[in-house]
């Protein structure tokens, strides 16, 4: 006789499944451009769900640069060798688990506690996975790092790969190859006056379109464009400047590919804005000398809170998943009086590198309070 999948097995994959998928969807959601090819600001990898391995490796290859032949001139021996690179992103795993009270305690209550608990750990996770995506973007490393309400989000930020900073000389000097901040005496001589503005999303697109490797744009419907991901804080001073109320009289037609109707905060200078709070945001009131800074250690002092709002072009960040059939477990404890609900992750997020330089990605720090 065939041995058959017991039912509590063929749950447990179900589960597991669903809980994944659930995830990889509201992510997707969070960050929109992400996707299997290079014309994304995250390029997933999932070969890790077919094979054992601990490290994922992606491809990076930057644009062309020769100046070609002309007319009948030869052009066997005259090819351009493509200049390419590869990245390993390490693979890890993050996991959480509620336990419930009891038996007793299930009856007295109208809504199905297990249920609720798989709901609050596929927000956990998702809001973990995406938590990583701009702590990599804007090279975290500051572990006491949190958010405007105060819950610590930097806890994780060397989970599975290590950000690369922003030099400490690039903070300094307010400008570099991947960096600008909108003081340019840098940002230990930031105020609270220097808010992000619509001229430096341009400058940070200028910056991109110049750089060498080039920052290479998303294109999409024809159009090549980046994308930069801004605090809620340096959405709203955008927001409040008198340059953003003129262009919005003078805005694209209100039709369904108008960015500003697909939920974007608006679109300038070939940048689709998107308003997420994600984006890293220091408090400086923290942290004390040698502290403040998202590096946390050694980084250049800022004197005011700032958001780390991050423009991005194609393969900004890489993202690799494993398989994991126990991604949700469910477990009796205590003579099956207590029940309790795991959830795990595996795989891995890693800001792209090119020559020691951020890939797709050009950091713009603000004050933001």
């Amino acid at each position: 006789m065939a041995n058959t999948i017991t039912i509590d097995a063929l749950r447990q994959e179900l589960w597991s499944k669903e809980l994944l998928d659930d995830v990889m969807r509201d992510v997707k959601n969070i960050m929109r451009f992400m996707g299997e090819d290079g014309n994304n600001v995250i390029q997933v990898n999932r070969d890790l769900e077919k094979s054992k391995g601990d490290t994922e490796t992606f491809g990076l290859v930057a644009r062309l640069a020769s100046d070609g032949v002309t007319g009948d001139d030869e052009l066997e021996g005259n090819e351009e060798a493509m200049t390419s690179y590869n990245q390993s992103v390490l693979i890890d795993q993050i996991r959480n688990a509620v336990r419930l009270k009891g038996k007793l305690d299930a009856q007295k209550v109208v809504y199905d506690q297990i249920k609720v608990a798989r709901g609050n750990l596929q927000t956990w996770m998702k809001e973990f996975i995406a938590r990583q995506f701009f702590l990599k973007l804007g090279g975290v490393t500051n572990l006491g790092l949190t958010d405007t309400n105060g819950n610590v989000i930097g806890g994780r930020a060397l989970w599975s790969n290590t950000p690369a900073f922003i030099p400490n000389a690039d903070e300094a000097a307010g400008v570099g190859s991947r960096y600008l901040c909108i003081n340019t005496g840098g940002t230990d001589a930031m105020t609270s006056a220097d808010k992000l503005t619509l001229d430096f999303v341009t400058n940070a697109a200028t910056l991109a379109r110049l750089a060498t490797p080039q920052i290479q744009p998303l294109s999409m419907d024809g159009e090549d464009f980046y994308v930069m991901y801004v605090h809620p804080y340096s959405a709203r001073d955008i927001r409040k400047s008198s340059d953003w109320k003129t262009s919005q009289q003078q805005a694209r037609e209100r039709a369904a590919t108008n960015p500003l109707f697909r939920g974007a905060l608006g679109y300038w200078s070939n940048v689709l804005l998107l308003e997420n709070e994600y984006v890293p945001w220091l408090d400086f009131t923290k942290f004390g000398s040698g502290l403040r800074s998202f590096r946390g250690t050694s980084g250049s002092d800022g004197l005011v809170s700032t958001a780390r709002n991050l423009l991005c072009g194609r393969q900004a960040i890489l993202y690799a998943q494993a398989s994991n059939p126990e991604a949700l477990v469910v477990e009796t404890f205590d003579y099956k009086n207590k029940d309790g609900v795991a959830a795990s992750f595996i795989g891995g997020v890693q800001k792209t590198l090119f020559n020691s330089k951020e890939f797709g990605v050009v950091v713009v720090d603000a004050a933001a309070v």
